[in-house]
């Protein structure tokens, strides 16, 4: 069954599994070193990994491997497993065994308790390898003080928004007329001190446009009505999570639009995505065109795009669509 519970920013022990009613057993607490770890972990076969916020969930079924990076920053890249990894933010690691109907799982949270990402064992998961991961990273230790979180500061905004009077508006429209690579967003962004979505909002129609999140599902709709490879990233600050390929399933129903298919899955809360942006960022390749979800706390919940290849022009059909909602 489809791991549909969404992370959240409850204290720790209550997000695991039938934690809160006493249905399942206490966690087993692991020591892992990530940045090693995740080079490893193809030994493990088939497994699903999740990878959400507090508006969507993102799942995928598959394999790691093809892991590249060091230090603050790791990829795998290995098809269906496409995953954006900040290492610093994989504090605390746990074991939950099956429970309440969810398949037993390794759990990542950040000092704060909250869900950075998890990793489930499938009926195609080599048995063996899993067993062995549990024995060598088992904390000698359960009870020791890491297992509880530290409790996250009433109002930590790491990209809390100046006011706009304090911004250089002209300089960031000059310098993101200047981009020549999408990477390139992120160092504008802390150069001129100005939050993503507000970037977005002073930037002007030129560069981005407000929709209404309810656009979502058409655009879904449409891209699967065309048979067009898209990319869905959905994250958090430890990890992000990427889906590319086509959609074949999208739907709404009693507040949840989901994507149902294969190998991939969607949730997403309908009630906490308060609008959608369509973003260009200029490239030497022509330029490249996003679909942004943003959530009713102003943070970023999904990124969609058209698939490319990183030395070919966005697709036409892409751009098309984008421009058409």
């Amino acid at each position: 069954m489809p791991d549909t519970r969404l992370p959240t920013v409850d204290p720790f022990l209550s997000t695991l599994p039938g934690w809160e009613n006493g249905t399942a057993a206490r966690p087993m607490r692991l020591e892992v070193d990530w940045i090693n770890a995740l080079r490893k972990l193809d030994v493990l076969g088939t497994v699903r990994v999740v990878t959400g916020n507090r508006s969507i969930t993102h799942e995928k079924t598959g394999r790691f491997g093809n892991v590249d990076g060091n230090g603050p920053a790791l990829i795998v890249l290995n098809r269906e497993v496409d995953l954006r990894v900040f290492p610093r933010h994989w504090t605390i690691t746990v074991h939950t065994p099956e429970a309440d109907g969810e398949a037993e799982a390794i759990r990542v949270f950040d000092r704060h308790g909250r869900a950075i990402h998890a990793i489930h064992r499938t009926a195609e998961t080599n048995a063996a390898a899993w067993d062995a991961f549990l024995i060598l990273h088992r904390a000698a230790d359960q009870d020791a003080p890491a297992l509880e979180p530290l409790p996250a500061p009433a109002a930590e905004r790491p990209d809390a928004e100046r006011p706009d009077a304090e911004i250089d508006v002209e300089g960031l429209r000059a310098a993101w007329s200047a981009m020549t690579d999408v990477h390139e967003f992120f160092g504008m962004l802390r150069t001129f001190g100005v939050g993503r979505r507000q970037a977005l909002r002073l930037a002007g129609p030129g560069f981005a446009r407000e929709l209404p999140a309810a656009t979502l599902l058409p655009l879904l709709e449409a891209a699967r009505d065309r048979r067009l490879d898209i990319m869905i990233f959905v994250g958090n600050a430890g990890c992000i999570q990427i889906h590319t390929g086509t959609v074949d399933h999208p739907a709404a129903a009693d507040g949840l639009l989901r994507i149902d298919d294969t190998d991939f899955t969607l949730r997403a809360i309908q009630a906490r995505l308060s609008s959608a942006w369509i973003v260009h960022k200029p490239t030497d390749k022509g330029g490249i065109t996003t679909v942004e979800l943003y959530d009713d706390q102003g943070d970023n919940a999904a990124i969609l795009c058209g698939q490319r290849d990183e030395d070919k022009p966005e697709r036409a059909e892409w751009r098309a669509l984008a421009a058409s909602l």
